[in-house]
């Protein structure tokens, strides 16, 4: 299967989730719309609350609370990505020394061969181990960060390949899109966990006690389906871009090689407590924790040999 198929595939089982997850997101606020009004009928409130026949007051201040939330979030995303490392931009304008012209010339190469119109910012975190990640809301204000231990020990064609991955996240617009997920999945799990109990005992009729019958379900599953969402959208996210990466390098082997070298770092070292801003932690290229919502590099390698994976 070509790169492009691949791409496209994903890109548009992504869209299905994103929109199965605003109707989730919707719904929720739905219920807690319902046990607000005390309605005597489930089915009759939640037409005439979707219809905006009755305003539906909750629900609306949830969406207008996302919107500020990843308003907020993308605009200060640079900041939130990078905080609590020590970081350096490389800037073409200034004197750079020998390592980072290196870097910096390889991902001008990529820009050049791919004749995209931006440049993304790149940066390099004094860490020690060996990871990468992308970020921004559009490609005109998008970074790239590189872990001086990656590149210290990847060749140059390795080197580029982990920057062609995190190229293509920017070219794709997967990162704002995963960005919004894991948003919207903390405030709707905040929802249902609180409206419960903050409207319990305040109702007497019968749809409005199905809402918050509901809703108390709701509790149980909602952990575990943002969990499976996430997990999708973020593996189907890093095999976009291994994909991507592929076709800007025209060959899959540096990237599998650059694979399988921060995974052998991984199982060599224990890296868990390094690092703890955990929006860059979901970000990065690998990750080898327990529950990781990354794919196994089996599968991320097979994928780019074009065979099956599990």
């Amino acid at each position: 299967m070509h790169f492009e198929t691949i791409i496209k595939e994903n890109h548009q089982k992504s869209l299905l989730a994103i929109l199965t997850y605003i109707i989730v997101f919707i719904c929720v606020g739905i219920l807690v719309d319902i046990v607000r009004i005390d309605a005597r009928d489930f089915t009759e409130a939640f037409v005439d609350l979707i219809s905006f026949k009755i305003f539906p007051t909750c629900t609306f201040f949830m969406c207008l609370v996302a919107l500020i939330i990843i308003a907020y979030s993308m605009s200060n995303f640079d900041r939130i990505m990078l905080s609590g490392s020590n970081y350096k931009e490389i800037n073409p304008s200034r004197v750079l020394n020998s390592k980072e012209r290196k870097i910096y010339h390889l991902l001008e190469d990529l820009i050049q061969k791919s004749q995209l119109d931006f440049i993304p910012k790149l940066y390099i975190i004094d860490a020690p181990y060996m990871n990468a990640f992308a970020s921004g809301w559009n490609a005109n204000n998008s970074l790239i960060a590189l872990t001086t231990s990656l590149i210290d020990r990847l060749q140059d064609d390795e080197l580029q390949a982990v920057i062609a991955h995190e190229l293509s996240h920017i070219r794709h617009g997967d990162i704002r899109l995963t960005m919004c997920v894991g948003i919207l999945s903390n405030i709707l799990l905040l929802v249902a966990n609180y409206s419960v109990f903050f409207l319990l005992g305040r109702n007497r009729q019968q749809g409005a006690n199905t809402a918050r019958g509901i809703l108390l379900i709701l509790q149980f599953i909602l952990p575990i389906f943002s969990l499976f969402l996430q997990t999708y959208l973020s593996r189907s996210r890093e095999y976009m871009a291994d994909s991507g990466a592929a076709f800007l390098m025209q060959d899959s082997n540096p990237m599998i090689r650059a694979l399988q070298k921060i995974s052998q770092d991984y199982n060599q070292n224990d890296y868990t407590q390094i690092d703890t801003n955990k929006t860059r932690q979901a970000a990065y290229i690998f990750s080898n924790e327990a529950f990781s919502t990354h794919p196994s590099i089996k599968n991320r390698i097979h994928a780019l040999l074009g065979k099956k994976y599990v």
